[in-house]
């Protein structure tokens, strides 16, 4: 059995739902294919609905969870914090930058987060405030990534994407019994 520690409860879940995530952009990109408009480009619309007029749009959604990712992963390993231009206009160039945060996350090891629980981590948007490392990744890291993960589904499912829970889930690491 693994034993719990900030690496386990941050690292892999991100990994997994950043793969689902691509898994999804995949499936997205071969339905907008199907989807030849004279007077639309499918793609760019969808990259750039929102549920809420106030929201983030779809590639924002992306954006930002890849931000969080990629974020979490050098602030627990106390790195530098990759930049990545937000310059994404197509599907294929977000499944470049899941691809890009997935392979910094790989750079950081087990031993560079465990027994980070009680550093100090600021962010420059509470200014003079700070996290220990469990509440960064517990109560801040972890809801926000899975908030934009969810809400970039629910704007490809509401424009008819067939994608399902599963497709959100990705591999479940089940047994048999």
């Amino acid at each position: 059995m693994q034993q719990t520690n900030l690496y386990t409860v941050t690292i892999p879940p991100l990994v997994k739902t950043l793969s689902a995530l691509k898994s999804i952009l995949e499936k997205a990109k071969a339905h907008t294919d199907t989807k030849k408009l004279t007077w639309m480009d499918f793609e760019h619309a969808l990259l750039t609905d929102k549920l809420v007029f106030n929201q983030f749009d779809f590639k924002k959604q992306v954006q930002v969870a890849c931000d969080n990712a990629k974020g979490a992963a050098a602030r627990l390993a106390e790195v530098e914090v990759p930049k990545h231009e937000d310059t994404e206009a197509t599907f294929a160039d977000l499944v470049a930058r899941i691809d890009k945060t997935l392979a910094f996350i790989a750079t950081v090891k087990p031993e560079h987060i465990i027994g980070k629980e009680e550093m100090k981590i600021s962010l420059p948007y509470w200014p003079g405030k700070y996290f220990t490392g469990f509440e960064y990744a517990t109560e801040y890291v972890l809801p926000n990534f899975y908030f934009h993960i969810t809400t970039a589904y629910a704007i490809l499912r509401k424009n008819g994407i067939d994608i399902g829970k599963n497709d959100f889930l990705g591999d479940l690491p089940l047994k048999d019994a």
